[in-house]
């Protein structure tokens, strides 16, 4: 009588769902044909719906101190893990939440910073058309990120329509490596800093972590232990069984853990119980759960309860005839001891792979195609790929069949996603592992030949990711260096985007493509190359990999010019982990090769003689000749002052006796062959010297000006922080209150968190 009842009440509260023929019902016997899957209902996840609130709330508190919160989401593929998030997406925005989201794709990890990038473009969009204070929001960013904006915009499009328009501004600090990281990072910071508040937070969703590059996991570390940015919710998801100890993403977690800055929640997915699996069937079929009791005890049984499982598993049935409607009952039947019986595929995978064989030949094709480049592909490159006169057919035509059939979906971009990395994964395995390489090498072929140079440049690392996964199957010396060439352009484009890591696997990559005698026929590409990865394995901190590109390097080179940007990261690389013996040593027989010979032991007699050849220098140049000094243009000497300025960093540290031998011959190549940006520091350096060894005050205080001035005069941002640190820190102080200078100092310690020097 109780389930009678029970059937009665979910008659009357649902009758479009379990009364056919009532007034409310849709009317068409063809709608009760197609199974109802309802996406928009999260079974059994009121628990963790709730903790995602909870803490949503927190972060949207004015009164809640340290607003910014953590919430990590893990589970096994197909346990509904996005599916949570995306529930309660309009849920975060009706509460005023800027809702932004990425995704990490296993076969674009090569493709740098793409997901967090992707986010941050669409939050800067949010941020562009919120109309109530596009004033205010541009004036937040406009202040907080200044000149350095620009930066920031040539990864992060939309950025560019809150910044005003730049025309002759100052030039930007020239950084790269560890310092265009950090600049990154920093600025990122700065924009989330300005835009967030308590009333319009922003969730950021980053999906798929286990597949995240290094360089985006170092920037979501970045911004989570940011004691300054408040208002903001990160939620990111992974596969839990996919990362453990040594897992990139496994040591990130623990080092924000350790941090101890940030609040982190942790919400584990498992998959349906017996109930929910009950309901979930009851909905799609549109029959009262006690009706659907044994079919979906059998579906249980054969999926273990896994969400997506359970649905392709139900949709099989369906398209095998197990499962149907019946027009004269006018209700789902299924045969009880077919489904029983019957082998299931291992996973969802196998079982959707099958679906898809089903599928006409040129669907099959299309869908083979969008699965080479991942979970999804813009449709300008698909409408590129199929300007290849050997393509009769339409691979977006295609896709749209695919679309049609919920395999896949639309997207702004425009781009075709799949509908699940399960999808995904099927249509990878239509393609035989035999002729996966070819494959991938004809589907990159045919974007590089049939693009643009705009389009090239565009969609590189589309196409070199896609050349690089087929290159083995190249045999052609001359298409080995254009792929080289290509492969040193996307190396270098990925290190001015600080993506170091993928940077370093595009130039590997070209190195691989090269043989011994390209050292002949191709020497730049190939000094090119090898040069800029151990710079990128410095950056990473592979030391041994940097030596042996620097050693090959050296042994190829014949004259010190080929050699030289060698030498110089070997003694950046050497300093930086603590073998400065060797970094000492190498800068010397370069600094002697240019004709500037540093002796090996100083002596206080050697100081004095430096110090009374620089006085005497001094001597013949006026104040006003000091400052009109012409530009260097010997370009050892250029190279010398680079060599120098390295150099007076380690010896400050660890050979002081060292240091007024260093400013010194800096600022008689500068008195002698004209100045540079070096220059700055070598008047600054010169006046800490003189001002500790001589206790000339005076002078020091007017060459520590002469510093700034030329500072100033080769809008030399990047050399700032150590130039005002030195005149402000340690110059000015012995003439003017200290006070003075602490606005000045204050700008150093930003522009080099701007800048990346940190």
């Amino acid at each position: 009588m109780e389930e009678v009842q029970e059937d009665l009440q979910l008659m009357m509260s649902n009758p479009e769902k379990f009364l056919a023929d009532s007034s409310s019902a849709i009317g068409s016997t063809k709608n009760y044909q197609s199974l109802n899957i309802r996406t928009d209902i999260l079974y059994d996840r009121e628990e963790e719906t709730s903790t995602l609130l909870e803490v949503f709330s927190q972060i949207s508190s004015p009164s809640c101190t340290n607003r910014s919160r953590m919430v990590l989401i893990s589970g096994y593929s197909g346990t509904g893990k996005s599916s949570l998030v995306r529930k309660l997406e309009h849920e975060f925005i009706r509460r005023g939440a800027r809702f932004v989201s990425g995704k990490f794709d296993e076969m674009q990890q090569i493709q740098p910073l793409s997901a967090i990038m992707n986010a941050l473009n669409e939050y800067c969009n949010l941020l562009a058309h919120d109309t109530v204070h596009i004033d205010r929001n541009r004036a937040a960013v406009e202040e907080a990120l200044g000149s350095e904006g620009q930066v920031l915009a040539a990864l992060i499009p939309n950025l560019s329509r809150l910044l005003a328009e730049t025309i002759g501004g100052p030039p930007l600090a020239e950084v790269s490596g560890r310092e265009a990281q950090h600049r990154l990072a920093f600025l990122i910071r700065l924009l989330l800093r300005s835009t967030c508040s308590s009333s319009n937070p922003i969730v950021l969703f980053l999906d798929d972590l286990q597949w995240a590059d290094s360089s985006s996991l170092e920037l979501m570390r970045s911004l989570v232990t940011d004691v300054a940015l408040d208002n903001m919710l990160f939620v990111g998801c992974y596969r839990d069984n996919e990362v453990g100890p040594g897992h990139p993403l496994f040591e990130c977690l623990e080092s924000i853990r350790q941090f101890g800055i940030t609040p982190i929640t942790s919400i584990c997915t498992s998959n349906l119980n017996m109930a929910s699996v009950n309901a979930l069937i009851s909905d799609a079929l549109s029959t009262l759960p006690r009706a659907t009791g044994s079919l979906s005890e059998a579906v249980f049984q054969k999926t273990g309860g896994n969400a997506l499982f359970v649905t392709e598993f139900l949709t099989s049935l369906r398209d095998e005839g197990l499962l149907q409607y019946s027009l004269s009952r006018r209700k789902w039947e299924w045969e009880m001891e077919h489904i029983r019986s019957r082998t299931i595929a291992q996973n969802a995978v196998d079982l959707m792979t099958a679906k898809l064989l089903r599928l006409a030949p040129e669907v099959h094709q299309a869908l083979r195609v969008a699965s080479a480049f991942g979970a999804h592909c813009l449709e300008e490159v698909l409408q590129i790929y199929d300007t290849d006169p050997c393509h009769l057919s339409s691979t977006v035509a295609a896709l749209d069949i695919a679309v049609a059939e919920g395999l896949m979906a639309k997207v702004d971009g425009p781009a075709y996603r799949f509908s699940h990395d399960q999808i995904q994964s099927a249509a990878y395995k239509l393609i035989l592992e035999s002729e996966r390489e070819s494959f991938h090498l004809h589907v990159g072929k045919s974007l590089w030949q049939q693009s643009s140079e705009d389009e090239i440049d565009e969609y590189l690392f589309v196409i070199v990711d896609q050349l690089h996964r087929g290159a083995c199957r190249i045999s052609d010396p001359s298409e080995k260096i254009r792929l080289a060439e290509l492969s040193l352009t996307a190396g270098r484009t990925a290190a001015e985007m600080s993506a170091f890591l993928p940077a370093s696997a595009y130039l590997q990559a070209g190195i691989g493509l090269i043989s011994d005698g390209d050292w002949e026929w191709h020497r730049e590409l190939c000094f090119d190359l090898y040069n800029w990865c151990a710079e990128i394995e410095y950056i990473l901190g592979k030391f041994d990999e940097v030596k042996a590109h620097l050693e090959e390097v050296i042994k190829k080179g014949r004259t010190l010019r080929e050699k030289l940007r060698a030498y110089y990261t070997f003694v950046q690389s050497s300093g930086s982990h603590s073998n400065t013996g060797d970094a000492f040593a190498t800068a010397l027989m370069v600094l002697d090769n240019l004709g500037e010979s540093i002796p090996s032991e100083v002596t206080q007699l050697e100081v004095q003689q430096e110090l009374l050849a620089t006085q005497a220098l001094l001597r013949t140049k006026t104040e006003g000749e000091l400052l009109q000094l012409k530009p260097m243009s010997d370009i050892d000497k250029l190279e010398a002052m680079r060599f120098l300025n390295l150099l007076l960093l380690y010896v400050y540290a660890e050979r002081k006796e060292y240091f007024p031998i260093m400013a010194c011959r800096m600022l008689q190549l500068s008195l002698t062959y004209g100045v540079c940006k070096e220059s700055a520091v070598a008047f600054g350096a010169y006046g800490v010297s003189i001002c500790g060894l001589l206790g000339d005050t005076s002078n020091a205080y007017r060459f520590g000006k002469i510093a700034l001035t030329l500072l100033e005069r080769f809008q030399a941002k990047e050399y700032l922080p150590r130039v005002f640190i030195t005149v402000y820190g340690l110059i000015n102080d012995w003439t003017e209150p200290l006070q003075s200078s602490l606005p000045c100092l204050e700008q150093a310690i930003n522009t080099g968190l701007s800048t990346g020097n940190n």
